[in-house]
């Protein structure tokens, strides 16, 4: 028997099958602990490159990354959600920038696509003459938290006494207290379940003090601090009443709700009058105050924002012209288009809109004319963004298809002209108070212009992004702001329309 046989035999039981499972990631982690104690290295063969992918800082905007396996390896990132279309979108981009990598390194080459693996598929690459499929994974469903259980959070902050941020050292105690105030309690202003949602993800990270849980949890945090500051006696509500003058906005209006009003969560200070029976949408937004800190109004409506946070969706602006979906997104025929097909539509759609903005001196359309990228999700994706802008195009007389593009921005803002004041909420990751943004009453967005002059809107329709981008300066409560917009196609049918940036004109 030789020394492995020996070293295998001694320490078998502690493994669950009775042997190292070289793509089981504690079985590894257990295998070089006890070669650690015997004073060997143990290097496996995949480690070099495993070290390539992280040095590379191509994937820092994905959160923590988890690499496991062998031959395959599987990518798996903490801020890329489990399933959904924000899941795709941000797989994708991680496949992209794994070409990226492969032809930016010497020692990486041969980079293939494969049809089986996840849902997306994978990707093969050579390492020093070895072949290895790669894997983008998202966070698992438990760990992964979504939107109600991060606005929930505030509300539980709030009602809690935690004044101070999380650290590495109070976390574990803080967690588990907060697991059983809202097991005894609840969570005020909240529904049962997005209180049983707070419980299982409190409980999924109890005992994971990492730095990326601390800061995750200073951020709802830092909310509620700012919240609680100006209203410290009061009640935050996402439940109830919320609902009933949600619903009732959105049938004045005809509007998504939150775009009438983004406020995530409503300071309740007192008794709401009698709104059943309102027949005008300012009767509704009555009920708001108008500064910060305001208590003449029973009702304070803020929107919670990330530190890192997008500026918002203006998709569901396509609705409102739209008799079918398909009208702006992709049909079954088109999803299903070839590279030629996708190319053709291309330059169709290039024409099209070019057409609709040749008589508006404030649009710049910008594009080099190179070749398209012979890459199939790359022309879907253009041929998706340029179908939605111009059906929106459309819609408006050509003399003023930049007023559409203005009300892009206005509708993912929630600057509709008919909404109440609100304010943004920005968490921040340090945990102290976060930063409070006022948008008015009934506010707007309009063009930025000096004297009668304006910077032109640039629709930039470049050969390295598979969609378009959008930038322009507005004026939004008497200052400027910088804007981009993203559109692009979600890897599938749906086509998106975001603000990517907004931020004041310096």
């Amino acid at each position: 028997m030789d020394v492995f046989d020996k070293f295998f035999s001694k320490f078998a039981y502690k493994f669950d099958k009775g042997y190292p499972d070289l793509n089981n990631k504690q079985d590894i982690l257990l295998l070089e602990s006890l070669f650690e104690r015997l004073g060997i290295e143990f290097i496996f063969e995949n480690q070099e490159l495993v070290q390539v992918i992280n040095n590379s800082k191509l994937f820092t905007d994905y959160g923590d990354l988890d690499i496991s396996g062998k031959d395959t390896l599987k990518l798996t990132f903490s801020d890329i959600p489990n399933r959904g279309a924000e899941s795709t979108n941000k797989r994708l981009e991680v496949y992209d920038l794994i070409q990226k990598l492969v032809d930016q390194e010497e020692d990486l080459t041969d980079f293939r696509k494969k049809a089986t693996g996840s849902s997306l598929g994978s990707v093969t690459i050579n390492f020093k003459g070895k072949d290895y499929t790669l894997v983008v994974k998202g966070a698992s469903d438990e760990t992964q938290s979504d939107t109600d259980v991060k606005e929930a959070l505030v509300s539980l902050f709030y009602a809690s006494n935690i004044d101070s941020p999380f650290s590495i050292d109070n976390y574990l105690d803080r967690v588990n207290g907060l697991i059983s105030q809202v097991e005894a309690n609840g969570i005020p202003g909240e529904s049962k379940s997005s209180s049983q949602k707070v419980v299982i993800f409190l409980t999924a990270i109890n005992e994971t003090n990492s730095t990326k849980n601390v800061k995750f949890l200073n951020q709802p945090l830092s909310s509620a601090l700012a919240i609680k500051e100006a209203y410290p006696k009061s009640r935050l509500i996402r439940d109830g009443i919320f609902n009933s003058i949600r619903t009732k906005a959105q049938s004045l209006t005809g509007l998504p709700a939150d775009k009438w009003n983004p406020g995530d969560l409503y300071v309740q200070l007192g008794e709401v009058g009698n709104f059943e029976n309102a027949d005008n949408i300012e009767i509704i937004n009555d009920f708001f105050n108008d500064e910060w800190g305001g208590k003449d109004k029973p009702l304070t409506a803020v929107s919670l924002k990330q530190a890192e946070a997008q500026g918002g969706k203006a998709k569901a602006l396509l609705d409102r012209f739209a008799k079918a979906k398909d009208d702006y997104n992709l049909s079954k025929e088109e999803i299903e288009f070839d590279k030629n097909q996708f190319k053709n539509g291309i330059k169709n759609l290039r024409a099209k809109v070019q057409k609709m903005i040749d008589t508006n001196p404030e649009i710049e359309y910008i594009y080099d004319g190179s070749e398209l990228k012979d890459d199939i999700r790359f022309l879907r994706g253009k041929y998706a963004a340029l179908k939605s802008i111009e059906f929106l195009f459309r819609e408006f007389p050509s003399d003023n298809v930049d007023e559409a593009i203005v009300a892009l921005v206005g509708f993912a803002l929630s600057l509709s002209g008919i909404n109440p004041t609100f304010f943004k909420v920005t968490g921040q990751t340090s945990g102290a108070p976060g930063r409070v943004d006022k948008f008015p009453r009934g506010q707007n967005v309009a063009l930025f212009n000096e004297d009668g002059v304006y910077e032109p809107i640039q629709i930039k329709d470049t050969e390295n992004f598979g969609g378009l981008k959008i930038d322009f300066i507005i004026e939004k409560g008497g200052k400027p702001y910088t804007v981009s917009i993203s559109a692009r196609n979600n890897g599938n049918t749906q086509g998106t329309l975001e603000v990517q940036k907004i931020q004041p004109l310096k």
